[in-house]
């Protein structure tokens, strides 16, 4: 059928017209003359008849309008989505007919949508042979180019038309939408249109060609500017200059994507041709394994997949080759990997295309087929180091950096399956479901060591330390079973049990040897901030981890600014609060609420602590809470401050010391408050943190002598040498010379205030360059009781300085938040009464 760009049917006088925005389709059967000679006509004839009836079902299950039904098919839908359905419905039917006959029966279909002109014919004219209606309008012939210029058994879409079924393909039914791959070809020209359109192939595999159209003399492809002959001209000229010093690339095919050393590509959801579900979540394991093997090509991970789709307003939808490619774009990736498993033959294939986000044309394309379940992971292995061949990689890396999937996984598909719903249920919040999963897959395979590292960073993040190191331990007596990167971050998280130093030096070589996985620098910065109060240093780390494609750069750029509040930029902190919210980032510690508390304005600091308390966690209660307690504190509201702490008591089996923390912020407000209550409760919570020191070793409880220590300062600081002498005994052997920087400063603060006024000045000195703001607290003690006044008033001027500091130490969990803001409150009253 062939319709013409220049020149319309004329409607009859006085006949209306009427625009109508309508899907425009058009389809004609290949080859349908030579068919007719090879079947004859009586063969033909039978067969168009039940072509017919199949036309006239498909349409009206379509809902479709058929306009005519000469050498091929004209046809009006409402909506696009629904003359796709009816293109695949029609593609499928002939295949059928074609079967029934021996014979291959296909059509080419081209879908537009535009509006169309529409008028009825006479009645009159119609019994005398015309057709019921008449259509005409731009939209019809660009249909027309677009059937014209598509392969046997191609649907061929415009742009518009495309994008619309793409967005109502769930109206398909889940089995048809999961069949359909969606690909873009790129620009084409058509006859008598002005401006070139984007062309877009819709089709399942196996049943579309899902390969580019080729140029014809009515639509041809749009060549940028180099590719045109004069330019191919000059082009040829310097590829001759050049051909000498580029004599190499002759021995290995230049990639077709400019992708480079350290780019990052999408992973989309993998398309299971199979009846087999569970190789959905188990391949997609593994597949991202054996791409993290590599140096050369960064994964963007599933969390910052699912974030991005977040802020498209697209969460929860399948990440298919278009959604794939526009979280590409947005991410800044360079390509997207779409995998794909589907029987064939009697094997079951295992393909990987390889994307350009940019255009959506496949540019490479590897497929290994296996004989059954035992072969998949080989067959993955083999497919996914090809395709990383094809990306740029030398063999020599690849074959250094990579091991066997069966060796670094599990060869164990329920185990495979278990991690990888495992790490969704952990994305979505649902810890407990994540544990039970982990622990599942373990049981089916006990030596996965993937899965122990995992469950050993589950128990650290509930507090569990002693669980964590059995896990970690476990990890490490099948490292063998790691990819590289894995055992680099497993030896760091072990060497936290050795102490902070030994960490640092392990999490600065993970972010040395593994620059884009962040993880390194992340830690590195925390361990800066949270055991040396370190804030430059530690502002630094987490400045590179913020300015990343980090999934959790948000809780970076907190820490970065936890870390400028801690040196006293409270207007720059404040700023990077504002881009978080504006990132949508959590409120993790409540350190938000910081700046407008140093400012004295308390009011607006309880109510930015307020904002999403209904989503705390517990830990996060607690250090909201300790917060609130602190602004009532400073603004004088003693009573109100015992309040905040009392509602947050923690229930029987609370994590491990934030009874303590809240203990700590109580008594340092009764010893102000109510002398008498604070002399009552002070040795039986000596008693408890004595218990929970000599327990250490047991629990592997950190924070226990932080806590003690603490609290053996209140004594000293209130009229109890003797408590803290107790404490002494028992605190200082697990901190001194310990390697816990925080244990060691609060170990020297406490020595030095049990010591007698005589040796002041000299112990003061020694704790000029303390970094612990408790320390400094001792360093003035110890200045005003040597009666060194001048010494004494700068001393109170840098604490009231440094309230900044004494919120931001981290402490174990703000240990000392409150003690450190009452000690700032008292300096800052001290200074302004001096003046």
């Amino acid at each position: 059928m062939e319709a013409t760009l220049n020149s319309t049917i004329a409607p009859p006088t006085g006949v209306p017209v009427t625009p109508v925005l309508r899907a425009v389709l058009l389809c004609d059967i290949v080859d349908s003359t030579e068919m007719t000679g090879q079947l004859g006509d009586q063969r033909w004839s039978a067969l168009m008849q039940r072509h017919d009836r199949m036309l006239r079902d498909a349409l009206r299950l379509c809902h479709g309008q058929l306009i005519d039904r000469a050498d091929g098919v004209l046809a009006l839908f409402e909506r696009p989505i629904q003359a796709l359905d009816f293109a695949l419905r029609y593609q499928r039917g002939l295949r059928e007919l074609g079967r029934e006959e021996g014979i291959e029966l296909r059509a080419r279909i081209g879908i537009h949508v535009g509006d169309v002109m529409m008028w009825a014919n006479a009645p009159a004219d119609v019994r005398a042979g015309a057709k019921p209606f008449e259509v005409e309008g731009l939209a019809k012939p660009v249909a027309a180019r677009l059937m014209g210029l598509a392969l046997p058994g191609q649907i061929l879409m415009s742009g518009m038309a495309q994008n619309l079924a793409q967005r109502a393909v769930g109206e398909l039914g889940e089995d048809t939408a999961a069949r359909l791959r969606w690909l873009m070809h790129g620009r084409y020209r058509f006859k008598g249109v002005p401006a070139p359109m984007l062309v877009h192939e819709v089709g399942e595999v196996g049943v579309a060609p899902l390969r580019p159209p080729e140029s014809g003399a009515k639509a041809w492809r749009e060549l940028p500017l180099w590719r045109r002959p004069p330019m191919l001209a000059m082009e040829m000229l310097v590829v001759g200059a050049l051909a000498v010093a580029g004599l190499w690339t002759t021995l290995r095919a230049p990639p077709a994507i400019a992708f480079a050393e350290r780019d990052w590509v999408v992973v989309a959801d993998l398309q299971n041709r199979t009846n087999e579900p569970l190789f959905d979540d188990a391949l997609d394991v593994a597949l991202r394994v054996g791409l993290e093997q590599s140096r050369h090509v960064n994964v963007v991970s599933e969390l910052q997949v699912a974030r991005a789709l977040d802020r498209m307003q697209r969460g929860g939808q399948p990440l298919d080759r278009q959604v794939a490619s526009e979280v590409a774009l947005r991410e800044g990736a360079r390509a997207v990997i779409l995998p794909t498993i589907a029987e064939v033959g009697g094997r079951v294939r295992v393909s990987l295309e390889v994307i350009d986000p940019g255009s959506g044309v496949t540019v490479y394309s590897q497929s290994a087929d296996a004989r059954g379940e035992q072969e998949l992971l080989a067959a993955v292995d083999d497919v996914v180091g090809r395709t990383r061949e094809q990306l740029g990689e030398s063999l020599a890396a690849i074959e250094a950096d990579s091991l066997p999937l069966e060796q670094v996984t599990s060869g164990n598909l329920e185990a495979l399956k278990a991690f990888s719903l495992s790490n969704k249920a952990l994305g979505q919040g649902d810890a407990r479901q994540a544990m039970t999963l982990m622990e599942h897959a373990i049981e089916l395979d006990p030596e996965f060591a993937a899965a122990l590292v995992k469950m050993g960073g589950y128990y650290f993040q509930s507090d569990d330390l002693a669980k964590a190191r059995e896990y970690m331990q476990r990890a490490a007596q099948s490292s063998q079973r790691l990819i590289r990167r894995d055992k680099v971050y497993l030896d760091a998280q072990l060497a936290i049990f050795e102490g902070p130093s030994p960490a640092l030096d392990r999490f600065r070589l993970l972010a040395d040897l593994f620059p884009d996985f962040m993880t390194g620098q992340q830690n590195t910065a925390v361990l800066y901030w949270q055991y040396f109060n370190d804030f430059t240093e530690a502002e630094r780390w987490f400045r590179e981890v913020a300015a990343s494609r980090h999934p959790l750069r948000s809780l970076a750029m907190t820490g970065e600014a936890i870390a400028l509040t801690g040196q006293g930029r409270i207007d720059e902190a404040e700023r990077l609060y504002g881009d978080i919210a504006a990132l949508g980032g959590q409120r993790t510690f409540g350190s938000d609420a910081d700046p407008l508390l140093i400012r004295g304005e308390h009011a607006r600091a309880l109510e930015t602590l307020s904002v999403g308390a209904e989503r705390d966690i517990p830990a996060q209660r607690i250090w909201k809470g300790l917060r609130r307690a602190a602004v009532h504190a400073d603004a004088g509201r003693m009573e109100q401050a015992l309040a905040e702490l009392d509602t947050l008591l923690p229930p029987e089996g609370a994590r491990r010391g934030d009874a303590a923390r809240i203990l700590i912020a109580r008594l340092s407000l009764l010893a102000r408050h109510d002398p008498a209550a604070f002399a009552a409760a002070l040795p039986q919570a000596l008693a408890a943190q004595a218990e929970r020191v000599a327990r250490m070793e047991e629990t592997l409880d950190a924070s226990a002598p932080t806590h003690h220590l603490l609290l053996g300062l209140l004594a000293a600081r209130h009229g109890r040498p003797e408590l803290a002498r107790g404490v002494l005994e028992t605190a200082r052997p697990v901190s001194q010379n310990s390697g816990y920087p925080e244990r060691e400063a609060l170990l020297q603060a406490l020595e030095a205030e049990l010591a007698g006024a005589d040796q002041a000045g000299a112990l003061a000195a020694r704790l000029d360059n303390n970094r612990f703001y408790q320390a400094q607290v001792t360093r003035w003690r110890l200045l005003e009781a040597a009666g060194d006044e001048a010494a004494a008033a700068t001393a109170a001027e840098q604490l009231c300085a440094g309230k900044g500091h004494a919120l931001s130490e981290w402490s174990f969990g703000f240990s000392s938040l409150v003690p450190n803001l009452l000690a700032a409150s008292e300096a800052c009253m001290r200074t302004a009464g001096s003046r």
